[in-house]
């Protein structure tokens, strides 16, 4: 009768790793066996290692995240664009202003419930500051050249026999004061825009892609909203400037101002 060697090293243990029925070494996830073809239960097949179901959670949140902040861009202009429609058709077959009137107390208040969810990041553009003197300054560079481009581009398209819809024509006719016609045409457009566009879509895109890329893509959907495509480069221009000085300047004020003052201009072209 032999007995064991006490200075023999013990058996290794077999792998966790391994087929429990040939001993050969698994591919990490493998659901059989390569060399006995033997079906492995859940049990055989090493579980992920702590590092990689954080890793995969930390994908999901991100993933997650970004959806939100997509889905709420896209509700918010959305909802923008089917009013914009509904203030088109309305207008087909109402003269009265008050369908409008309408349209813009909707609007106003569908931007605000969207704008009080960015909470902080939002309400620091909507604070007076002065930021940097050359940005500011930058900014009145490219107002200087917006102006005189923009109204170059529509002299273009009358010269060209396009007809141009008029802004005023509903006002005038039943009677409306000019300050009322700035108030409609010119402030609450500039206003509800600049922090849909500018403020809320463009955060919620800063968000997912390149700051560069979100400005491209609202000034994009800011033309669309306009629902006109002959004014589509006009409005996708407007977009990129008004944008570029958010970006620059910290602050929605310089593009409300630009915007308002755009409008003032095309609403006194029409009344004088």
């Amino acid at each position: 009768m032999h007995e064991a060697d006490p200075s023999a090293a013990p058996a290794p243990a077999p792998s966790t790793n391994a087929c429990p029925v040939c001993q050969a070494q698994l591919r990490t996830q493998a659901r059989f066996c390569a060399s006995c073809g033997a079906t492995l239960t859940p049990s055989a097949v090493p579980p992920p290692s702590r590092a990689t179901e954080r890793s995969r959670a930390s994908i999901g949140a991100r993933a997650e995240s970004q959806l939100r902040e997509l889905s709420s861009a896209g509700w918010l202009f959305g909802l923008l664009l089917a009013s914009s429609f509904v203030l088109g058709m309305a207008s087909r077959f109402d003269d009265s202003p008050w369908s409008e009137v309408a349209i813009v107390a909707f609007d106003l208040v569908l931007v605000a419930f969207f704008a009080v969810q960015l909470g902080p990041e939002l309400w620091a553009m909507l604070r007076p500051s002065v930021g940097e003197r050359g940005q500011w300054l930058r900014s009145c560079a490219v107002a200087a050249v917006f102006v005189p481009t923009m109204w170059a581009y529509f002299a273009a398209l009358e010269g060209l026999g396009v007809p141009m819809l008029s802004m005023t024509d509903d006002y005038v006719k039943q009677g409306w004061p000019p300050w009322a016609m700035l108030l409609m045409v010119s402030i609450a457009p500039a206003v509800t825009e600049e922090i849909a566009f500018r403020g809320v879509i463009q955060l919620r895109l800063e968000r997912v892609f390149p700051a560069r890329e979100a400005w491209l893509i609202q000034a994009a959907l800011f033309s669309v909203l306009h629902l006109l495509p002959i004014v589509f480069p006009s409005h996708f221009v407007m977009g990129l400037c008004f944008g570029w000085m958010r970006m620059h300047t910290r602050s929605l004020y310089p593009g409300m101002l630009l915007h308002a003052v755009w409008n003032a201009l095309v609403l006194a072209q029409e009344l004088t």
